[in-house]
């Protein structure tokens, strides 16, 4: 069987009419609300660059030197993007979620998060503004040699992210069931994963889904299981982390790259034909590129671009959780538990169980009913 195909599935033979009804009645208020946030975060980002808010702040404190320029630069495109947000992830948060019995967030957690989701966000923004504005200040290539900036700082993230960011949001302590965690340890020399410990993350005080995933590199390698996982039959777990350890083993991160990469190198030569054009500098406020003021025009135009290539990354994603499938199939050689899994955690997670065409096209996951068959099939198959 290859990941590359897709195995069609019609959600009426895994899921009964009231589950898929019930995972509609869920999800399309919460999309509905979800869109309205995109446009009105859209919104906000176009008035930001429309009404020449970063040139006019910058005039006004006076700034001349660019790296001071850029930090200011930063933080307005970080608070911004967080008040354009803030009331929706709060609306889903505290209300909505509760009434449908998923999240357990506080209103103190939830205040906390976001304020260091700003502080995240206003790193990572400087780590990606300090030298690319330096590139585009020292030569007219800034758009080929911050593409290769930008992509190594995708390889780093997606490595480092988990190690350093995780942490600020929650904790992790050592599996305390022994038998759960040799099993799983098993498990993974089983797959010839070096895996070096177990960790629960203490995820019940925000929401009661679940989920694992491997984090870490060389001796620093660790499966992580969610404590709301713990509660399901120890096949599912097992099966569980035999899938996130084939998104390891099978290197998804490295096979992302290149695509990852294409994506970038489209983007960026979007963003030099357009921020080549003095008027697209004029609608901004700002002379030239060279201003650190065009920070959220260039952002702007980031996220436009990438919306388009994304749709590349949600396909390769959607190869890697099949293949990630076939993994823990074949290392657990248990296809009922596999089948449950999918059916406990997307009926649980009032997942969308009949997507449209578009969602499909948009999602990073296959459909549950897809998976399921696709699990039928191999266990048919041996």
């Amino acid at each position: 069987m290859s990941p590359w195909r897709r195995v069609r599935a019609n959600p009426e033979d895994w899921f009964s009419a009231e589950e898929i009804s019930k995972a509609r009645r869920y999800v399309r208020p919460l999309r509905r609300i979800l869109t309205v946030g995109k446009v009105v975060g859209w919104v906000v980002d176009l008035a930001v660059v429309g009404m020449h808010l970063a040139p006019r702040l910058l005039s006004g404190l006076g700034l001349r030197s660019w790296p001071a320029r850029l930090a200011v630069a930063v933080a307005l495109v970080s608070v911004t993007s967080l008040a354009a947000g803030v009331g929706f992830d709060a609306w889903r948060e505290l209300s909505y979620d509760k009434r449908w019995g998923f999240s357990t967030q506080t209103a103190r957690g939830f205040v906390s998060d976001q304020a260091k989701s700003l502080l995240v966000g206003v790193v990572v923004f400087s780590l990606l503004g300090f030298p690319l504005w330096a590139l585009i200040r020292a030569t007219s290539a800034w758009w080929l040699y911050g593409w290769g900036v930008v992509v190594a700082l995708s390889v780093g993230l997606a490595f480092l992210g988990p190690v350093l960011i995780l942490p600020l949001f929650n904790r992790f302590t050592p599996l305390g069931d022994a038998g759960l965690r040799e099993s799983l340890l098993a498990l993974a020399r089983d797959a010839g994963a070096d895996v070096r410990e177990v960790l629960v993350s203490d995820a019940s005080r925000r929401t009661r889904r679940d989920n694992a995933f491997v984090t870490g590199v060389g001796r620093t390698r660790r499966l992580v299981v969610f404590d709301t996982m713990l509660s399901r039959p120890v096949e599912q777990v097992r099966s569980v982390a035999a899938h996130e350890i084939g998104h390891w083993k099978r290197r998804h991160i490295l096979r992302t790259m290149p695509a990852t990469a294409a994506g970038l190198f489209a983007v960026f030569a979007g963003l030099r034909l357009v921020l080549d054009r003095p008027a697209a500098l004029r609608f901004a406020g700002v002379r030239t590129l060279h201003d650190p003021a065009a920070l959220p025009l260039f952002l702007l135009l980031f996220q436009a671009f990438g919306a388009v290539t994304g749709l590349l990354g949600g396909w390769l994603s959607r190869v890697n959780e099949r293949e990630a499938d076939l993994f823990a199939l074949r290392v657990t050689g248990d296809t009922d538990s596999f089948i449950a899994l999918m059916r406990a955690l997307h009926v649980d997670n009032l997942a969308d169980l009949a997507p449209s065409w578009w969602r499909r096209l948009t999602q990073t996951h296959p459909p549950a009913a897809e998976r399921m068959a696709m699990g039928a099939r191999w266990g048919r198959a041996r």
